[in-house]
């Protein structure tokens, strides 16, 4: 059997997820499991060939992926209906946020079952920024207070070499194309009308939102396109802030971590605080080990398998239950994400969510590439946004028809 999966631990995934699956193994000696890590881009581009793979009985059987991507693999032919198939797969006990990424649009027909989510949140050093402030928690609330306070420590910390207020959390030194989503939905911007069929990327709130992400690089406050081991975090001490999707526990709570972090929802760039909330969704692809395959799917997403990955890969479990029980034992900070689900958001479950949000990550590599090379600008900026507008609606039309 094959797990395709991505890399939610890093460079140990592989050997995290052989050893969590040691309990599997002994209680189904006769199921062979051969896990296969896959970056999100290379899985993606996967996606497309999928269909041919599972013919030739070269696919995977399980697949571990963006629940936005679940409509799109419908679609394709190659997902398990799970509700045909077994019975007593049900997600009504998953978070409600997370349902119609688990069925068929507009059936009842479930195709995919959540197994952990992220969500985006602000996480600060309180150490560092009671120096410059009074109040960090009714500063940080806006995005304008919090690059007075990205201005303040900047100021403060300047004798620091390598130094930085804000921690860039995209692993490839860009700008994230998923920490801007806040920024942008705040604003009243969007990736995709489905009323209208039609997409955002050229809405001038959208523009605005990514406006002011990017004024984190423009002005100095987070690195950008840099060697990832050449770069200070929060927890060394070389950055005070930092905008990302996992809740830290390991980063920021270890036995010789020597300050306190508070965490908060992203700062509001418009009239409303919004976080973005991923999931990871299991699902089965049709080939011959459907059987050995659910069984596995059943075992990951039990309640104490959902905590115990979870707090491995510091991230959140989806069932209800075991999210609320998650929360009671864990640290005050991460308490907080209650406030934070409040406001949070999810893609839209269609078949092109998963393209616009590479086409949104394009346009965040373009824009972190001028600046670097001091070559940016609104108008090159609008340019990069009316011509994914552009390729999206063309998308979405064919979609449409």
């Amino acid at each position: 059997m094959l797990f395709w999966m991505m890399p939610d631990n890093a460079e140990r995934t592989q050997s995290i997820m052989e050893d969590f699956l040691k309990d599997f193994k002994k209680e189904n000696p006769s199921i062979d499991i051969e896990v296969k890590v896959i970056n999100r881009a290379t899985l993606w581009n996967k996606i497309f060939s999928l269909r041919h793979l599972v013919r030739s009985g070269k696919g995977p059987d399980i697949i571990a992926m963006p629940h936005y991507w679940t409509e799109l693999l419908i679609k394709a032919g190659v997902l398990v209906n799970l509700t045909e198939f077994d019975k007593t797969f049900r997600v009504d006990n998953y978070l409600e946020l997370l349902h119609p990424h688990c069925y068929k649009k507009n059936t009842s027909d479930i195709y995919s079952i959540p197994w952990w989510f992220d969500i985006t949140a602000l996480h600060y050093r309180e150490d560092h920024l009671l120096q410059v402030c009074n109040n960090p928690q009714q500063l940080l609330g806006t995005w304008q207070g919090m690059l007075e306070a990205c201005k303040l420590l900047k100021e403060r910390f300047s004798e620091v070499e390598g130094y930085f207020p804000m921690q860039n959390s995209d692993w490839r030194g860009s700008l994230s194309h998923r920490a801007v989503l806040p920024c942008i939905w705040s604003k009243g911007g969007f990736l995709m009308d489905e009323k209208e069929n039609l997409s955002g990327f050229n809405v001038q709130e959208t523009r605005q939102g990514i406006e002011d992400f990017a004024t984190l690089a423009l002005k100095g406050y987070m690195p950008i396109l840099r060697e990832r081991s050449s770069l200070g975090t929060i927890s060394s001490g070389y950055a005070s802030m930092v905008m990302t999707r996992r809740q830290g526990i390991a980063m920021f709570e270890g036995q010789r971590a020597n300050f306190e972090v508070k965490t908060l929802p992203i700062p509001r760039t418009g009239k409303n605080s919004v976080n973005y909330l991923e999931a990871i969704n299991l699902a089965l692809v049709r080939g011959e080990n459907q059987e050995q395959a659910a069984l596995l799917v059943k075992w990951l997403t039990k309640p104490e398998n959902q905590i115990k990955y979870a707090a491995l890969t510091e991230v959140f479990p989806s069932l209800e239950a075991s999210f609320e029980n998650f929360l009671i034992s864990s640290p005050v900070r991460v308490q907080n994400y209650t406030k934070i689900l409040a406001t949070a958001r999810t893609l839209t479950s269609h078949l092109a969510s998963g393209t616009l949000m590479e086409m949104l990550a394009e346009v965040m590599t373009r824009t972190a590439s001028d600046i670097v090379r001091n070559n940016y600008t609104l108008i090159n900026l609008e340019q990069y946004l009316h011509k994914e507008q552009k390729e999206a609606d063309d998308i979405l039309s064919l979609y449409g028809e």
